[in-house]
């Protein structure tokens, strides 16, 4: 069982070390990246509004708190940003003092079942292959609430990116994109409903990929 570990322990270690070196970087370039995402903001702002009174949300991959800071002034003040990258949360919170963040593995969740009102995760599943998607979607899924509500994002195609050079820091990660069938049977037999499914072309700012945003609801059994 541990060789079968082995690889997905490798690959995390260098999504933490990636983005332990680059997060200063990141934060430069992409902290006001959501100004430019005309749909991002639109489907955050309404996201919010149907979970604003359900309990704490809990946004995964928060980086350097982007997304985490425009659901906060959104009005969702109960909110916690989470990163696997340690340097990223320290980031996070310089940049964010009146929100909560912290070191989280998505793959392995501290919280306790039925912990959270809400979720998002944009572009947090972007370094994991479909079974990681598969363990991450059931760990979200456990520490919602019945009837809690998850939107995440990715890139569609069936491409993955090797990068030995990030940011000017050297690496070795991998970007995934995903297909969105694929995706789809993962969260039904996961449990999850789904409630729609949409998709956008890129910004010109953006690598040029189609997206996908796909909105979910935590079934009653």
């Amino acid at each position: 069982m541990a060789i079968l570990q082995k690889p997905h322990m490798q690959e995390q270690k260098n999504i933490i070390e990636c983005y332990n070196k680059t997060a200063e970087n990141y934060a430069e370039k992409f902290l006001n990246e959501l100004d430019q995402k005309h749909f991002d903001r639109i489907l955050l702002t309404a996201f919010c509004e149907q979970n604003k009174n359900k309990g704490q949300l809990i946004d995964f991959g928060c980086g350097p708190g982007q997304t985490t800071n425009f659901i906060y002034n959104c009005g969702l003040e109960n909110i916690l940003g989470t990163d696997l990258s340690d340097e990223m949360v320290k980031v996070a919170k310089r940049h964010n003092p009146t929100i909560n963040f912290e070191q989280a593995d998505l793959l392995n969740l501290k919280y306790k079942d039925n912990a959270f009102g809400a979720a998002i995760a944009f572009y947090a599943i972007v370094h994991f292959d479909y079974d990681q998607i598969k363990t991450a979607l059931t760990e979200v899924k456990r520490i919602l609430v019945d009837k809690g509500e998850f939107v995440f994002s990715f890139h569609i195609g069936k491409e993955i990116v090797y990068l030995d050079n990030f940011l000017d820091k050297e690496v070795n990660i991998k970007f995934q994109f995903f297909e969105v069938e694929r995706i789809k049977a993962l969260i039904e037999e996961v449990g999850f409903e789904i409630v729609d499914i949409l998709k956008r072309q890129p910004y010109e700012t953006e690598y040029q990929t189609e997206r996908a945003y796909i909105w979910t609801r935590k079934n009653c059994h």
